[in-house]
């Protein structure tokens, strides 16, 4: 029984992910930034727990502070000159601040994605395009489900090969190549094989024959409508508040202060992308009074 905004029907579900991708990718004012940064960061954290503070500080935050500093490196726009770099290229805040937004931007989408990937499951994303085009969302949808597997399938064989003694020293950096090349061509090969057998079974079962009907359980409800208008309300708010509020940061930063309204536009922005959190915490207690 699944139950939050997992329950959901996936019509609600994937327009609100296709909210918060937009947003995270298009947004240019620090405030909606933040607003889907930080939103993105909780839900994460609240669908997996250590895991998502772990690929938050392994991946996301190295991820912001190399795209930062990269940025003011190889870019040289602005007009706000820190300091001259050997090269003689000019070091810009402007630069640096914008490498800062784009990588706020990146990891946004990155910790949706993550939350999109827990949400959207197979069945989902081909009972919403599996009529409309079902061989592309037959690819899609395994490439989505092999993204845990093959993480998975590469610890087993780490660990296997650990059991036979045969992974490298830590000072053998050859050892540690030889060892990564061989460990990518058994996930290439395994990747292969189960592609081929998923494809093979979908095959036998007359997936994408065409008059071929399919069984779900989704049933659209009042829980449902809302999600969806939220998510339509909140699009609508985005696009008058991110139009009017456009940050720019070439080649000057021209950030304009938000009036009363778009505090209120953009709260309820954040509201929104709040929502998948707030109701699975309400479920998580609803079922946990019943008990």
């Amino acid at each position: 029984m699944q139950l939050g905004f997992k329950s959901v029907h996936p019509i609600s579900a994937f327009a609100f992910f296709v909210f918060a991708f937009v947003l995270s990718m298009t947004a240019s004012h620090p405030l909606l930034l933040a607003v889907s940064f930080i939103t993105g960061l909780i839900y994460d954290i609240k669908l997996s727990g250590k895991k998502a503070v772990s690929f938050f500080l392994k991946i996301i935050m190295p991820m912001i502070c190399l795209i930062t500093f990269f940025n003011g490196i190889f870019s040289h726009y602005g007009v706000t000159v820190l300091f001259k770099m050997p090269s003689g290229n000019n070091f810009t805040l402007e630069a640096l601040v914008f490498g800062f937004v784009f990588s706020i931007r990146t990891a946004s989408a990155l910790l949706w994605l993550n939350s999109f990937n827990e949400i959207i499951t197979n069945d989902k994303f081909i009972f919403l395009f599996g009529r409309i085009s079902p061989k592309t969302a037959l690819v899609i949808s395994m490439v989505l489900r092999f993204i845990p597997l093959v993480r998975s399938q590469s610890e087993e064989i780490k660990k296997a090969e650990k059991g036979v003694g045969n992974l490298p020293t830590e000072k053998d950096f050859i050892g540690k190549i030889r060892h990564g090349a061989r460990r990518l061509s058994v996930l290439i090969s395994w990747t292969l094989e189960k592609g081929i057998d998923s494809s093979d079974s979908m095959k036998a079962r007359g997936y994408g024959l065409h008059g071929r009907t399919s069984f779900n359980s989704y049933s659209f409800s009042v829980k449902d409508a809302l999600f969806l208008l939220f998510s339509l309300i909140a699009s609508g708010i985005f696009f008058f508040v991110g139009t009017k509020y456009k940050s720019n940061y070439n080649p000057v930063i021209d950030i304009p202060m938000p009036d009363i309204l778009a505090t209120l536009l953009i709260t309820v922005i954040a509201f929104v992308l709040l929502l998948p959190t707030l109701y699975d915490l309400r479920e998580e207690r609803k079922w946990s009074i019943s008990k």
